[in-house]
């Protein structure tokens, strides 16, 4: 890849057009071409349709707009009329993350960092601040459930993505080929090319193989998400707020027996928000600490873990 020869001026140009932090800077030629790089300075309107792009592209706009939209360069105001935009970086990290992940991989680790830290902080500070108020529809399932939920959608077309959380963090060591979708509108992973169908059996598969993993499952109209503790923005958000039996929306929480739990301590393995402590042979339930996810149900050897009501 030909790297761009940037004066400051021109650099810290690109990242206000592209609404990129300072820590992009040093990654620029990572996470563009050459190309990309010319037509975003170059371009001075925020929405352009594809007469505008030919005036900086030339013969070449339509191949342009083809390659940039599947790498979240470019994305739809109106996919009718043909008007886009810069996607801006958050988008752009979150498709390269999940369809470029050994390219992503070259920025070296403090960088990922810096960089996984400012798009956490967009995700977050795009939340609703009231604490009174659910900010998304997402709702923790157990497995039943989930796979109720994807009998329910009938044959409508579903997908396969990669995880952006875990592809963009990606040190908890879970699957990243988890996520399930049935959304297919403009921008999206499905309309960028990213996603792969598959059917109802196989996404009931990809569940079950998540819950074995210790991911924890969380749907909301528009597909699954099979999550970790440590990487997903959505249980990252919810510690941050502290809003554990609130959001995302949870009917259950775990009920622990200890005439029947014999002390192994696979539940405290198993759950990520250390709902159990172990002393000894003796486990101890924090339901309090639980975000009715159930997957600790699966590890443990005596049924010693049930999920019941919420109060």
């Amino acid at each position: 890849m030909k790297k761009h020869e940037f004066a400051s001026e021109e650099k810290n140009l690109f990242l206000e057009k592209f609404h990129a932090p300072a820590i992009a800077g040093a990654y620029l030629d990572i996470i563009f071409t050459e190309q990309e790089i010319r037509f975003v300075l170059a371009m001075d309107q925020e929405t352009f349709t594809m007469e505008d792009i030919r005036k900086i592209m030339g013969d070449n706009a339509e191949e342009f707009v083809k390659n940039a939209y599947h790498r979240g360069i470019l994305s739809y105001v109106d996919e009718s009329r043909k008007i886009m935009t810069l996607s801006g970086f958050y988008e752009r990290m979150d498709v390269m993350a999940v369809s470029e992940q050994e390219v992503y991989r070259t920025i070296p680790e403090e960088g990922r960092k810096e960089i996984c830290a400012w798009l956490f902080e967009q995700y977050y500070e795009g939340l609703d601040p009231d604490p009174t108020v659910r900010p998304t529809a997402d709702e923790i399932l157990p497995l039943k459930q989930v796979l109720k939920f994807i009998d329910s959608m009938g044959d409508k077309p579903v997908y396969l993505n990669y995880c952006d959380c875990k592809s963009l963090n990606g040190e908890c060591g879970k699957p990243t080929r988890t996520c399930i979708t049935y959304k297919t509108g403009i921008n999206t992973y499905f309309s960028r090319g990213l996603s792969e169908k598959i059917d109802p059996q196989r996404a009931k598969e990809i569940v079950i193989n998540a819950d074995k993993q210790g991911l924890m499952h969380t749907v909301n109209p528009t597909g699954i998400c099979n999550c970790c503790g440590d990487c997903c923005y959505l249980f990252r958000s919810q510690q941050k707020r502290q809003s554990a039996g609130f959001w995302p929306r949870t009917d259950h929480v775990i009920a622990h027996d200890p005439e029947k739990c014999i002390g192994c301590g696979a539940c405290v393995k198993q759950c990520w928000f250390e709902v159990f402590t172990k002393s000894g042979k003796t486990v101890t339930a924090h339901p309090e600490k639980c975000v009715g996810c159930g997957i600790c149900m699966a590890k443990c050897p005596k049924d010693a873990l049930q999920l019941v009501l919420r109060n």
